[in-house]
């Protein structure tokens, strides 16, 4: 006699405008999509009887009314006068406003909804494995808008890519975007993703990015939460490096009502290096989540991870970051590192650091502090004739610093310096 089935989760089951969403033809190849539409309305949604979601309640997107009555007009990127050189790429409400034209040599671009089926296929390829990966699913179903960036082999692009999002209502209260980028060998890039909303409107957007770097290359990937207190972000990135390739993270949160943003590095042949860094500034009744699965399938392989949260008000942060190393994954080096501020009685920070080895000759280390403001630097800074609110500003703005200075151009530097010190 076989034994019980285990009881599952409760399932938080679809609002109506999410079921309507989810029935509509999306930009997925159809047999894709079937599945994926039968994957989401059989889960629901995540609720914090999920492992994966204990700490990040997806309520506000439940309460979500069923269309919005505000209708935002896009307005230039505030990165536009930070990096005039960039080259940017407009969405409102989720929807691709304009491609930049005349592009570098060596660089493509593809609305997703017109794409060929073959690139349309690798856009989603990654398929929901279980009910923790409910909102792949629901992505998978319901996607219309995104973009596919090719960078041929053998390009150094010296312009960054701004991805740039104003999450502001729209003629619907969501949007799911899936971007594709794809770097072929020798070639390097920087991708920036901002992200902020100018209204008060609630909006959720629901992204995927699926990045395949080839042999050899650098993709430095730069992931910017701004303005938006009511704003909701729930985003996946799926990333496959090959030999020697070279992946660089940098995931700065100061803005938005629910953030929860999941980061999965699949390192699979030797050589191959990511760092994955991180800086979350939750306040008032915010929520920032970060998970990261590292997976080292392949020897000769290293990692880097170092996230910080900071805490005020009734904020709440949570890291959760998983290394996984493979049986045949000998000779890798793996290192994480969660420093964490508590500013607040009322505040809360969750961090959970994995480590899962298979292995038996590799070098894995792993840390998490949570601690306050020092009272004798306070004490020093006021000692000094600087007031309270400043000593306490530039205390805090010190212990970010290190996440903002990663940044690769000084003035992106100087100009998130700013924004973190108004959010401080």
């Amino acid at each position: 006699m076989s034994a019980p089935l285990p009881n599952l989760p409760e399932r938080a089951a679809l609002p109506d405008w999410l079921r309507g969403a989810i029935s509509q033809p999306s930009a997925a190849p159809a047999d894709v999509q079937a599945i994926a539409q039968a994957q989401i309305t059989t889960w629901g949604l995540p609720t914090l009887r999920d492992e994966e979601w204990r700490w990040t309640n997806l309520r506000a997107i439940m309460r979500l009314p069923a269309a919005t009555a505000e209708h935002t007009q896009w307005q230039p990127s505030p990165l536009a006068t930070v990096l005039p050189d960039a080259l940017v790429i407009q969405f409102s409400a989720g929807k691709l406003k304009a491609i930049p034209e005349n592009l570098p040599d060596g660089l493509t671009m593809t609305a997703l909804n017109t794409a060929e089926a073959a690139l349309r296929h690798a856009a989603f390829a990654p398929n929901a494995a279980s009910a923790n990966d409910a909102l792949l699913a629901l992505n998978t179903a319901s996607a219309h808008d995104g973009l596919i960036i090719d960078i041929a082999a053998n390009t150094s692009l010296t312009r960054p890519i701004v991805l740039d999002w104003q999450d502001d209502a729209g003629t619907s209260n969501h949007s799911e975007t899936r971007v594709l980028i794809r770097i072929g060998p020798h070639s390097e890039a920087t991708v920036i993703e901002s992200t902020y909303a100018t209204s008060a409107a609630t909006h959720w957007r629901n992204a995927v990015s699926v990045i395949h770097q080839a042999a050899n290359s650098q993709l430095t990937h730069i992931s910017l939460g701004l303005a938006g207190a009511a704003r909701l972000l729930t985003d996946r990135s799926f990333v496959t490096l090959l030999r020697d390739a070279r992946y660089r993270s940098i995931n700065i949160q100061l803005g938005g009502q629910l953030v929860r943003r999941e980061i999965d590095v699949d390192i699979r042949e030797p050589g191959a290096h990511c760092d994955l860094l991180g800086l979350m500034m939750p306040r008032d009744k915010q929520i920032m989540d970060t998970h990261t699965r590292v997976t080292h399938a392949a020897p000769h392989t290293t990692s880097n991870e170092q996230y910080q949260i900071i805490a005020d008000d009734a904020g709440r942060g949570i890291f959760k970051g998983r290394i996984l190393v493979a049986q045949d994954a000998q000779k890798i080096e793996a290192y994480q590192n969660s420093r964490n501020l508590l500013l607040s009685n009322t505040a809360e920070i969750d961090t959970k650091p994995e480590l899962e080895i298979y292995a038996d000759d590799v070098k894995c280390s792993h840390g998490a502090t949570i601690g306050r403001l020092d009272d004798e630097a306070l004490y020093y800074l006021r000692s000094r004739g600087i007031s309270r609110t400043d000593a306490r500003r530039l205390l805090i703005s010190g212990f970010a610093q290190e996440i903002v200075n990663a940044l690769p151009s000084p003035d992106l530097v100087a100009w998130m310096s700013a924004q973190m010190d108004a959010s401080a």
